[in-house]
């Protein structure tokens, strides 16, 4: 009887390695087009509440690549990740590779946020206020500045050392770091909210009359990042949409506004801008999509097969 085929195993560093931003932004841009019109084989979302933490459970399938991925990542209140991903190769019929979640977390969060920028805000260099200053927040400042979108930003935490750390950490787009949020938000036309906040980080009012608000950061039930009156009066787009009304800000809309919010993978497959009337805002509501996961990850197996990156193991040894 010969050998089954080895897994293979992809720690921090390989995947890290293995994902740059403009094959990841165009994978997740491909993936939410997908996801809008059914095209995922199927797609699982849940989410177990712990003391102190939120386990999240996600799984898609795609058919081009056969691939399914089967994330579990354990997300304390701290806003730390730990947790890993299974991909099985659906040809074959078995587990192909076991990679490590964090970082593809966090990036393909940062992708979904860098292709709602484009659609929403569009190419011009932005005024980026930044809440939060986490792994997310990290990556999502990566992928504008990649893109060309981040003309200036400002930094907001609820602890000023960690915006202070994240402004330094790119001096190529000026970065200030500012201890109170409507200091951040002032003049700022493309707001980012990656917090995991449980109640709104700012009142609506200060939000600049032309802003963008992308919030990534409500994805568990409880948690909240934006303030009732933005959500009420502006057009909303969602990259999971029933995702988006269960868990997400989105929750928190009654039935006439929850019935008008839009996935974004229905404006990219057409390749058209978003508008809004005067007195309204646009505003995209991520809670993070398994088909965007299964594609990011069939990228990752693929240039490792190329690369001849990971660690082969065996389960059946």
């Amino acid at each position: 009887m010969s050998d089954p085929q080895p897994i293979l195993l992809l720690n921090r560093s390989d995947v890290r390695r293995l994902l740059n931003w403009q094959e990841l932004i165009d994978a997740t841009r491909s993936a939410l087009i997908a996801v809008s019109v059914g095209d995922p084989v199927t797609t699982v979302a849940s989410q177990l509440v712990v003391p102190g933490a939120s386990l999240h459970l996600k799984a898609g399938a795609l058919e081009q690549p056969a691939l399914m991925s089967v994330k579990a990542n354990l997300r304390p209140d701290t806003g730390t990740i730990s947790g890993a991903i299974l991909a099985f190769d659906l040809a074959r019929q078995r587990l192909h590779a076991v990679m490590a979640s964090g970082d593809l977390t966090a990036m393909r969060t940062a992708a979904i946020a860098a292709v709602a920028a484009q659609a929403l805000h569009g190419p011009a260099p932005a005024t980026v206020a930044l809440l939060g200053a986490g792994p997310v927040a990290q990556r999502v400042d990566e992928a504008l500045t990649h893109l060309g979108l981040a003309g200036e930003v400002r930094v907001w935490s609820r602890h000023l050392a960690r915006a202070v750390e994240l402004a330094r950490a790119h001096p190529d787009v000026d970065h200030r770091a500012h201890a109170h949020v409507n200091d951040a938000l002032e003049g700022a036309d493309l707001v980012v909210t990656c917090t995991p906040s449980r109640t709104p980080l700012f009142e609506a009012d200060r939000l600049h009359p032309r802003a963008v608000v992308l919030g990534m950061g409500a994805d568990s039930p409880g948690k909240r990042e934006l303030p009732s009156a933005l959500l009420g009066s502006a057009v909303i787009y969602a990259d999971v949409l029933a995702d988006a009304l269960r868990v997400g800000d989105s929750a928190y809309l009654d039935e006439s506004a929850a019935a008008k919010v839009v996935e974004l993978g229905t404006l990219l497959r057409r390749n058209e801008r978003a508008s809004v009337t005067a007195g309204q805002h646009l505003v995209f509501d991520s809670v993070g999509s398994s088909a965007v996961d299964a594609a990011v990850v069939a990228l990752v197996a693929a240039r490792a097969t190329e690369q001849g990156l990971g660690q082969a193991f065996s389960l059946d040894a």
